[in-house]
């Protein structure tokens, strides 16, 4: 199977995966009142944001899942599995009765399925994003790798283009259910379709099997980079998509409308800048542009976070689209870098977890403890704390991690 027939089929199950991601986040100040009772639709958003936090435990346990099936079966039967878990569970979201027909049980049925979803999310993106530089055999492998990146971004503006529609059609109560039938009915569509895939590893790395205990003793340096990459990754998205943004919407800053408008900006200019930075990195290597990247949110996360506390929108659009760029120039070479810290036979779940343990912690506790900061000390530019704390821990890992990525 040529190269790029094999980076499209990955790739369709990375934009599912994100689409269906975006989907809950952005539609979450919608979705909150329906499943999470409070005094106001700001304590729903919250509770939302516990929920999210609490289900995104079950990603690293997905890395772990699913990259023990891509280490031993191959990773086209893991990418299918996953695949099938994600449409699933988003589909069941879509139909879920709320808090209103089954009282508590809606929480709980709601937080077990995404649950699910956030476990499949766990061998998805990190397992495509294997196999694709896998396939590539060390040809431009940042800028493919970053090729994939950007499909989960493009699967964040389907979702935000879904969510201009519904707003547009019904402001105050969009048809949030729709969005996620759409994403769970493609997703099955996709599946048929990833039936097609040729596997990235030969039989014979698949039986060289290191075992679970080797990998966290042998290769701690390396997983300690995969969490901070992994971490830095979510980072700056979530803050901007995750957090301030639905915050701006609940506060009534913004309107519906405006609201997807933005995610939809933010995710195109996140799209161009990730490419640009898979181009880049594969001529002067990936170290070297996520080092700078980690430095950069390290110098301007007071500044830019100074922009958000003036809650004027020009200045608020100018730190989020700072912020977005950052992100994407890390996340852009991050698959050709963690490719080459782990070997073959324990990549997947290498790779997988501790990229995905990365995501969970960050991304699930940023809305919590970006919402405690801007809560306790009343300013929004305190969450610099959470900011600079990640950053630095992103730039001693890469530090510390590069001797072992062969450029």
């Amino acid at each position: 199977m040529s190269l790029k027939k094999s980076l499209l089929l990955a790739s369709l199950g990375t934009f599912i995966e994100y689409y269906d991601y975006s989907i809950f986040t952005l539609f979450l100040p919608f979705l909150a009142p329906t499943f999470f009772v409070g005094h106001s639709e700001y304590d729903s958003l919250i509770m939302g944001f516990y929920a999210i936090l609490i289900a995104s435990i079950a990603r690293p346990i997905g890395g772990i899942v699913f990259g023990i099936i891509g280490d031993k079966f191959g990773r086209k039967v893991s990418l299918l599995c996953s695949l099938y878990g994600i449409a699933i569970a988003t589909l069941l979201i879509g139909v879920l009765p709320g808090y209103a027909s089954i009282g508590v049980y809606a929480i709980i049925i709601l937080i077990g399925i995404r649950a699910v979803q956030m476990l499949c999310f766990g061998g998805e993106y990190s397992g495509a994003g294997i196999y694709v530089v896998e396939i590539a055999r060390e040809k431009n492998i940042s800028f493919i790798g970053a090729i994939l990146t950007a499909m989960a971004l493009i699967g964040s503006v389907g979702a935000s283009l879904v969510g201009m529609g519904l707003t547009a059609l019904n402001p105050i109560h969009p048809n949030w259910r729709l969005a996620f039938i759409i994403g769970g009915i493609i997703g099955l569509i996709t599946i048929f379709f990833r039936q097609g895939m040729s596997e990235s590893v030969s039989g014979h790395d698949l039986n060289q099997h290191i075992n679970l205990s080797a990998i966290f003793t042998n290769y701690r340096r390396q997983m300690f980079a995969g969490v901070c990459i992994g971490g830095f990754a979510t980072l700056p998205f979530t803050t901007v998509l995750a957090f301030i943004n639905p915050v701006l919407k609940t506060k009534n800053y913004l309107t519906s409308f405006e609201f997807m408008l933005l995610q939809f900006s933010l995710s195109i200019i996140a799209v161009l800048v990730l490419l640009s930075s898979g181009f880049i990195a594969d001529r002067i290597s990936p170290h070297k542009v996520m080092r700078q990247a980690s430095i950069c949110l390290i110098v301007l996360a007071i500044p830019l976070s100074l922009m958000l506390q003036s809650m004027l929108i020009k200045w608020v659009i100018v730190a989020e689209i700072s912020l977005v760029v950052i992100n994407e120039f890390l996340l852009g070479p991050s698959n050709a870098y963690l490719k080459q810290l782990f070997p073959v036979q324990c990549r997947y779940r290498g790779v997988a977890f501790s990229f995905c343990l990365g995501m969970s912690l960050v991304g699930g506790l940023t809305p919590v403890i970006e919402n405690f900061l801007y809560q306790t000390t009343g300013y929004m530019a305190s969450i610099a704390i959470w900011l600079i704390f990640v950053s630095l821990m992103t730039y001693i890992s890469l530090q510390i991690t590069k001797q072992d990525a062969k450029f």
